[in-house]
C-alpha cells in the first residue's frame, strides 16, 4: 500500500480558543472537530506543528484538563515544534542554542498539556530554513525527520541547508538521510492550490510510493484576511483522490521507520 502524510503548519489559535472557551472536549472546537470527521472518514492521521505563542496567548497557558483525551487520540493526532512564533525565516541564521531552546520550549509544553504519545518524532521547521547547527539542535530535541520545501526542477529550492545533490534527489520524491535526519519534500501545499486544480496536481504524484501534503491553520478562520471557505472541501478532495488511488494515511515517522526495516 502506498502512503501519504498530512501535516498542518502555523498552529496555535485553536489551542488559545480551547482554553478560553473551556470546552468539554478538544473536539468541540470546530477546527479539531473537522479533523476528527476526516479521521473517521479516511482513517486520517494528522500532525499539527505548533508555534509557542501568538498575541495574547502562549503554550504555557494551554489547559492540561484534556490530557487524557490527547493521549487517547494520539494514535491519529500528534503535535510538534514549528517555531517560537509567526515570523519570516526565524532560524535562517540561528545558532544551535537558539533553535534548541525554542524547540525544547514547545516540546516541553506538549508533554505537559498532552502526553509523550502526542509528541511527534518529525516536524517542519517554520519556513524550512536552518543552519547546519540548527538542524543538529532539532535532532537533539528528538526529531528524527523533517519535511521541507524543495520546489521543482524549474524552480528549485533548498531546505535545512542540505547539499545540492541531496536536494535534487529529495525533489524527485525520495526520502533521504542528511546528518542522521530523514528529510523529504512537501509535495503539495493545499492552501496554494485551487479546489478545481487539486485532482490534476495530485495526478502528477500518484506514481510515487509516498506523498506529503500540508495546509496552514490560519486559512480555516473566517476572520483571517485570506480565509478559504472551501478549507474542509479541499481536504476532502485531496484525501478522496489519494485513498481512491490506494494511498493510506500515515505519520512521517511511521514512513521513515518502515523504510529502515
Amino acid at each position: 500500500m502506498k502512503k501519504f502524510c498530512f501535516t498542518v503548519d502555523d498552529n496555535i489559535r485553536f489551542l488559545k480558543e480551547i482554553t478560553e472557551r473551556n470546552y468539554t472536549s478538544i473536539f468541540d472546537h470546530p477546527y479539531l472537530g473537522m479533523y476528527k470527521r476526516l479521521h473517521e472518514k479516511f482513517n486520517l492521521e494528522v500532525q499539527l506543528n505548533l508555534f509557542y505563542f501568538m498575541e495574547g496567548f502562549e503554550l504555557s497557558q494551554m489547559s492540561d484538563k484534556y490530557k487524557k483525551e490527547w493521549t487517547e487520540n494520539s494514535h491519529w493526532l500528534k503535535l510538534s515544534f514549528h517555531s517560537l512564533f509567526e515570523n519570516v525565516c526565524p532560524y535562517e541564521n540561528s545558532d544551535y542554542n537558539e533553535v534548541f531552546t525554542d524547540c525544547n520550549k514547545v516540546n516541553s509544553e506538549i508533554l505537559r498539556f498532552a502526553s509523550p504519545h502526542s509528541l511527534a518524532k518529525t516536524t517542519t521547521v517554520h519556513f524550512c530554513v536552518t543552519t547546519s547547527a540548527g538542524l543538529e539542535a532539532v535532532k537533539d530535541n528528538g526529531y528524527k525527520g523533517l519535511l521541507g520545501l524543495f520546489g521543482d526542477s524549474e524552480n528549485p529550492r533548498i531546505s535545512y541547508s542540505v547539499d545540492n545533490e541531496t536536494a535534487s534527489e529529495i525533489r524527485k520524491g525520495k526520502v533521504l538521510s542528511f546528518n542522521d535526519v530523514s528529510i523529504a519534500s512537501i509535495d503539495m501545499v493545499i492552501n496554494t492550490v485551487k479546489l478545481s486544480d487539486i485532482p490534476r496536481e495530485l495526478a502528477k504524484l500518484l506514481s510515487r510510493d509516498s506523498v506529503r501534503v500540508m495546509i496552514h491553520e490560519q486559512y480555516f478562520y473566517e476572520d483571517y484576511t485570506y480565509h478559504q471557505s472551501d478549507f474542509e472541501e479541499k481536504l476532502n478532495t485531496v484525501f478522496s483522490v489519494l485513498t481512491d488511488n490506494e494511498f493510506e494515511s500515515c505519520f512521517f515517522e511511521e514512513l521513515i521507520e518502515k523504510k529502515k526495516i
